[in-house]
């Protein structure tokens, strides 16, 4: 129905995402083919794609921030970056952020997918610098 979506409501829609949830981001492993597809919404369906598997290491997102972009009609949840431990032999094929919900992977909502700069090996660590993590444009 909404011919336009404010700049204010843009932020007030990712500032209630970012109140509600407890953020966190995990690695992907295995393959991308199909983790990008829409139609996931839990972490476990994200784990139950042919060929993926979630590394063991899941990490809090810290220093979160919504900002509105006038100039770009635009609104970003950022965080900062975000660091895993080295997991020599490891490459990862993108990362996923959810919200811890339940605690149980069933119950865990899947909130996006990046792939983007992927693969990675981790044998050294893994750094992802978080920029605009979530865009409402």
């Amino acid at each position: 129905m909404a011919e336009t979506t404010t700049n204010r409501g843009k932020y007030r829609t990712l500032n209630a995402l970012l109140v509600a949830s407890d953020l966190r981001m995990l690695v992907i492993l295995g393959t991308q083919a199909g983790v990008n597809s829409a139609d996931l919404s839990t972490v476990a369906d994200l784990d139950a794609v042919t060929g993926v598997s979630i590394h063991s290491e899941r990490i809090a997102l810290t220093s979160e921030a919504v900002t509105q972009d006038d100039a770009n009609d635009r609104a970003a949840l950022d965080s900062a970056a975000v660091s895993f431990a080295a997991a020599p032999g490891v490459t990862a094929q993108g990362v996923a952020i959810y919200d811890e919900g339940t605690g149980a992977d069933s119950g865990r909502d899947l909130i996006s997918v990046h792939t983007t700069g992927f693969p990675q090996p981790m044998d050294g660590g893994l750094l992802v610098n978080v920029a605009d993590l979530i865009r409402a444009t």
